[in-house]
């Protein structure tokens, strides 16, 4: 595959985990950035790129950002995510709210594990890749980053 192919099948994805984790300003540099790095590393030969692709943005998303992100922040980034990835009802609305308000009440690798496995599909293992633990813990993250969110309230 050419590395223009490379691009256009990866780069959504790419860019819906760095919309997570930078503002929309640093967003299209960071994944400039993490395609640049790519094209010269030759990362379009692995046969799965997609968590070296991931690892790269979060490193970079990390260089550019290097101060930390208040719960504030986290709730504020998640709303604006949530609300642009459909059309909500008042219900829907308050739901989408309280499911923000839970994920960014998870420590910070236990929503990243949460969200790679489940936003971003990748597999255990892979995900376990990116954030640098093992599988086991990666299971163990996910299914208490799970329980937690479980015990947020719902409305009807």
């Amino acid at each position: 595959m050419d590395f223009e192919d490379f691009y256009g099948r990866y780069v959504d994805r790419v860019a819906s985990y760095v919309l997570r984790h930078a503002s929309i300003r640093d967003a299209e540099d960071i994944v400039a950035e993490t395609f640049t790095v790519a094209w010269r590393k030759r990362v379009e030969k692995l046969p799965d790129p997609m968590p070296w692709l991931i690892v790269t943005a979060r490193n970079i998303t990390r260089q550019v950002r290097r101060k930390e992100v208040t719960s504030g922040e986290i709730v504020a980034r998640l709303t604006d995510l949530i609300q642009t990835s459909s059309p909500s009802a008042e219900i829907t609305a308050l739901r989408r709210a309280e499911i923000t308000e839970g994920l960014a009440g998870l420590d910070e690798l236990s929503r990243e594990a949460l969200l790679l496995t489940t936003w971003d599909g990748l597999s255990g293992i892979d995900a376990a890749r990116v954030l640098g633990i093992t599988p086991g813990a990666l299971r163990v993250r996910v299914h208490r980053a799970r329980t937690a969110l479980k015990e947020v309230p719902v409305h009807d």
